[in-house]
């Protein structure tokens, strides 16, 4: 949507240039976040929106543009992006309402939905720059309890990532030196401070393990039953809302 209207744009605040296209500065902005992208990152964005524009004025060049294919392509994503668009519209004004409770009838009521299909990891994971601070907060984890722990280290700014009571399929751990240690903790235990790559110091806490074909409690899995449940709120408005199309339009199929 860029490539075109940047001809009509200030030629003294521009960011880059391709013939008589120009990327202007507040066009960047609102393409990435200038405040806190670093240069190697606007570099990248600078860089693929001339080659855009590159092949753009190419296609132009060679008729591209006028092509039936082009144009058949032109309609069909035309009706695509306004019905993704009227759908989100949709989405904005029709509210979900639904009770709390109502995402755990979900879960029992779909609990064969939520089978996992590997050996799953119930876990607490934190990484720290700094090994002292690893060592210091294992051993306030070992004295209290994880919430606890994370409170008195939260403003560390050693702290590299937080993980908080996540369920990982055994594939989703990496690298292999923290599954390793993983697959080998018993619910509730606590690693000792890994150092699994230069610089990083990470420690892990076991919850609880679910073997293949297992069902975790709902409490375990409540944000991807809620957002299930929520999907499942969605296929049926825009269902319903197709229905009432349907009823209100003159429709005719021939064989």
């Amino acid at each position: 949507m860029l490539y075109g209207c940047g001809k009509e744009s200030p030629r003294k605040n521009f960011v880059a240039r391709v013939n008589d296209t120009y990327l202007t500065r507040e066009q960047l902005a609102e393409m990435i976040d200038t405040n806190s992208a670093g240069n190697f990152y606007r570099s990248e964005v600078i860089r693929n929106w001339i080659n855009k524009e590159l092949l753009y004025q190419a296609a132009l060049k060679e008729g591209i543009l006028k092509e039936d294919k082009f144009q058949k392509l032109l309609e069909d994503s035309k009706k695509e992006l306004a019905a993704s668009m009227l759908l989100q519209k949709y989405y904005e004004d029709e509210k979900l309402n639904y009770e709390p409770g109502d995402v755990e009838n979900f879960y029992n009521r779909h609990k064969s939905d939520f089978l996992r299909f590997y050996d799953s990891y119930y876990l607490n994971e934190i990484v720290f720059s700094d090994e002292d601070k690893a060592i210091q907060f294992r051993s306030t984890l070992m004295e209290s309890d994880w919430d606890k722990a994370l409170n008195i280290f939260k403003n560390d700014s050693s702290i590299v990532k937080i993980r908080t009571r996540g369920i990982y399929y055994n594939y989703e751990i990496h690298p292999v030196t923290i599954f390793r240690i993983v697959s080998g903790l018993y619910p509730g235990e606590i690693s000792t401070v890994i150092n699994d790559e230069p610089g990083m110091f990470t420690v892990v806490q076991e919850i609880d393990k679910y073997e293949k074909g297992a069902i975790p409690p709902f409490d375990v899995i409540k944000d991807q039953v809620k957002d299930r449940f929520i999907a499942k709120k969605k296929e049926d408005l825009i269902a319903n809302y197709i229905k009432d199309l349907y009823s209100n339009n003159d429709i005719e199929v021939r064989n």
